[in-house]
């Protein structure tokens, strides 16, 4: 795809800017860090994953009810206009995108008329008697509210898009409503992977499929090192200060989740090794019953310098995470604060210059 659902605002390529996150300077503006990483995590997406989510999908048009679709974590609504522009989408959709932040909701209904317009797509809103009906149901509900119902028509498709304002368990928790396709992207390593792949179960329809992309797996690598042990010491409490309150090894977790097994690389104190590289596809008959694990492969983010500058906006998103690390090995006090100084300023100096080299590694998860 094109830049259609991340442009953001026109800002120097590199991150080269007072607008760049420092310590003691202007706070990570979330809403940007979201849409510069647009362009990293189409690179990532696995195409097998997504392709064996198309085969499910395929032949779904020759049902009379629409496909429903609830995307938790849908931050600015990349995801949402990443699917409008993929061909095996189904023509009937109804696509429901929680976010717990109203500002990154509020950007996401901004955002989504001329992206989805830019796809080919003629954008318009919901009318007012389901507006109507919309906006009663969630008088009488306290944990969403309701941001704007768009429709997005082009040819014999017709996608309906509502934002809300939620917590995603809580959402879940008070509605009875199935969905065929839970969407989850870069969110179960947020929070406990077995806790939430079985909430997912749970709000599917029967054949209902849960798709997890960019699920983080414990690998973060910055390049180039001057000193391997220090390098070892800070990502290891990066990592350390994720668990506290999500998972680091949520790609690994959530694929034995999916497979309905024990996990086999070790429990949460020792490393147990990088988790799965390679693509899995368990085929037509890899689902045991009414769940199992239909495909997994990387989805590893690689972010790297072309003719010393970075594409697009990556280089705010590679300030953003320095700067998450950053904080993050700070609150763990595990690194002496100088020596952490130096690094960060370093690390920033070899964004301004197109010397950097990023790698995160996660996968995509795609279960019944």
């Amino acid at each position: 795809m094109g830049r259609v659902d991340g442009d953001g605002p026109a800002l120097p390529r590199s991150g080269r800017s007072d607008e760049r996150p420092r310590r003691g300077g202007p706070a990570v503006n979330f809403q940007r860090y979201l849409s510069a990483k647009r362009t990293v995590d189409e690179r990532a997406l696995n195409p097998r994953v997504e392709d064996r989510l198309a085969a499910e999908l395929d032949g779904r048009d020759a049902r009379d009810d629409p496909l429903r679709v609830l995307e938790v974590g849908a931050g600015i609504g990349a995801s949402v206009v990443r699917l409008l522009g993929r061909s095996w989408l189904p023509n009937r959709v109804t696509y429901t995108a929680l976010d717990v932040k109203r500002e990154n909701v509020a950007c996401a209904r901004e955002r989504l008329p001329t992206r989805a317009s830019a796809l080919g797509y003629a954008v318009g809103r919901a009318s007012d008697e389901r507006a109507r009906a919309s906006a009663a149901a969630d008088a009488n509900d306290q944990h969403a509210s309701a941001d704007g119902r768009f429709v997005c028509s082009r040819g014999r498709r017709r996608v309906e898009v509502e934002f809300r304002t939620a917590d995603a368990f809580d959402y879940l928790a008070a509605t009875d409503e199935a969905v065929d396709l839970l969407v989850a992207h870069a969110f179960v390593d947020l929070v406990d992977p077995d806790r939430a792949l079985s909430v997912f179960r749970d709000a599917l329809a029967p054949d209902g499929l849960a798709y997890c992309p960019i699920t983080f797996d414990r690998g973060t690598i910055f390049q180039p090192v001057a000193d391997p042990e220090f390098e070892a010491r800070l990502t290891e409490a990066f990592h350390r200060h994720l668990d506290r309150t999500g998972d680091s090894r949520a790609g690994r977790r959530l694929l034995s989740a999916a497979v309905g097994g024990r996990e086999q690389s070790g429990g949460r104190d020792g490393d147990g090794g990088s988790g799965s590289d390679g693509d899995t596809d368990a085929g037509d008959g890899g689902a045991s019953g009414s769940g199992g694990l239909l495909a997994a492969g990387g989805s590893d983010w690689v972010v790297h310098p072309r003719d010393g500058d970075y594409p697009a906006d990556e280089g705010y998103f590679l300030q953003c995470i320095v700067e998450m690390v950053e904080s993050a090995v700070r609150a763990e006090s595990a690194i002496d604060d100088d020596r952490l100084s130096a690094w960060v300023a370093r690390r920033r100096d070899q964004i301004d210059r197109g010397e950097l080299v990023y790698v995160a590694h996660q996968l995509d998860v795609l279960a019944r």
